[in-house]
């Protein structure tokens, strides 16, 4: 017992962080996984200019991306905010962050989705690195922030990325052995191209129906006014949680309005009366 005891508080990073992410690819995708490359922590902290504001692309509650340069290619990689304790979403940050991974890893075929290039598992919590395709943000277009400055997206492109957004999310619900719910479809986590092509950039939410089942129980989590309501009375998952977030995200996308409340909850059972 003493042995497994010093076992465990030996266990690097890399090797803690390589155990869970597999075991998560065996819950998620029975197994089957797309192989990724392994950045060393120093590899993307050099990529970054040691993560260098100046280089932050976009910034969630629960995760900021950086642009970054790695021999001769870009990159964006995701840092989650675990040291400053603002992972007020997720219930368990390692298995949030292995989740993005590896259904991330998955939908990387999707046009629609960023595409995960690999990880870096030395750092205390994994560190996704993507593709890079550029620094426009979807929720800065509906509610201009002022601090970034995009020309105004016709009509015909916000039509278009409300189609690839469907399709991202169609095949998250189809394509696997078990449908996989997003839970957290916005506008905070869609990245566009240079085409303006729309890619949803996380998947630290997602949860899979088991077989057999039309839905699966779990603690409320998401975002204040972008729930949908029976899963918040019940906590029932379903794939109709996405979409009703698709909904209000369409709603932001063709009316120019996006909720004014980004607080976080997580929540064991029932939301109070609001």
């Amino acid at each position: 017992m003493f042995e497994k005891e010093k076992e465990a508080k030996e266990e690097t990073p890399f090797k803690k962080n390589g155990r869970l992410l597999l075991e998560e690819v065996i819950a998620f995708c029975n197994g089957k996984s797309n192989p990724i490359r392994v950045f060393s922590a120093e590899e993307l902290r050099k990529a970054t200019n040691n993560y260098d504001q100046r280089q932050c692309i976009m910034w969630d509650s629960d995760f900021n991306l950086y642009k970054g340069s790695l021999e001769d290619s870009l990159l964006s990689v995701k840092k989650y905010h675990t040291e400053e304790k603002r992972f007020s979403v997720l219930e368990d940050v390692t298995l949030g962050i292995n989740k993005d991974i590896v259904v991330g890893s998955q939908m990387s075929v999707c046009q629609n989705v960023l595409k995960l290039l690999g990880c870096c598992l030395e750092t205390k919590y994994p560190t996704p690195a993507f593709e890079f395709v550029g620094d426009k943000v979807l929720s800065n277009f509906i509610i201009p922030t002022g601090i970034v400055h995009f020309e105004p997206l016709t009509w015909k492109c916000r039509l278009r990325i409300a189609l690839g957004i469907a399709n991202a999310v169609a095949y998250l619900h189809t394509a696997f052995f078990r449908p996989i719910v997003h839970r957290d479809v916005r506008s905070a986590i869609i990245i566009l191209d240079e085409s303006n092509v729309a890619k949803l950039i996380d998947f630290s939410l997602s949860i899979s129906i088991p077989k057999g089942e039309q839905y699966v129980e779990d603690a409320v989590r998401g975002r204040l006014g972008n729930l949908a309501p029976e899963y918040a009375l019940t906590g029932h998952i379903t794939e109709k949680v996405d979409v009703y977030t698709y909904g209000v995200l369409l709603l932001g996308l063709l009316a120019g309005w996006m909720l004014k409340t980004p607080e976080c909850i997580r929540m064991e059972s029932n939301l109070p009366t609001l």
